[in-house]
């Protein structure tokens, strides 16, 4: 891979790379920036590996490592997701405060996941990534890709259920 290449990828894919590690971390967009210029190293210290067919899924499943990592290093399994931006226009502030602890219950579940369900739900349900390249990153096939939303998603399901009977 020639520097022009590389450069033209991680534009490409920046994006994407800052959501996903966005997602580990609340700590601000310093901390997920610093996670995937982590990755960009390492992938760059790769370059010269011929047999990599696919860079992005690879830079995604080092930047995954990268973040367990992290969570491993503040010994903090239950990070929350940031809401970032909320999508509605509204400016009803009960409906908006009622959104964002909707929000925060659902990211509180995910995150409680083992981390390869918890990948995969990030990975399909949040980033719209394709089975093939989830399998990629996680280093396993595609029907155990399956296997992990399945479980990972009923799971999230029985501690919403859970939760809702407790306050009903």
């Amino acid at each position: 891979m020639t520097d022009r290449e590389f450069e033209i990828l991680m534009t490409k894919i920046r994006p994407r790379l800052i959501a996903f590690a966005g997602g580990f971390v609340k700590t601000g967009a310093a901390t997920a920036e610093d996670m995937v210029q982590e990755a960009a190293i390492k992938l760059w210290n790769n370059r010269e590996v011929e047999e990599i067919r696919n860079p992005e899924a690879l830079t995604i499943k080092i930047l995954k490592n990268v973040c367990l990592d992290y969570l491993k290093v503040r010994k903090n399994q239950s990070e929350k997701l940031e809401p970032g931006l909320l999508s509605s226009f509204t400016y009803d502030l009960p409906e908006v405060i009622e959104r964002r602890e909707s929000y925060n219950v659902v990211a509180s579940c995910i995150n409680s996941l083992p981390p390869d369900q918890m990948i995969a739900i990030r990975l399909r349900d949040i980033m719209g990534c394709e089975m093939d390249e989830i399998a990629s990153v996680l280093g396993t096939t595609e029907g155990n890709v399956r296997t992990l939303l399945s479980r990972g998603r009923q799971k999230v399901r029985e501690k919403l259920f859970r939760d809702e009977k407790k306050y009903n």
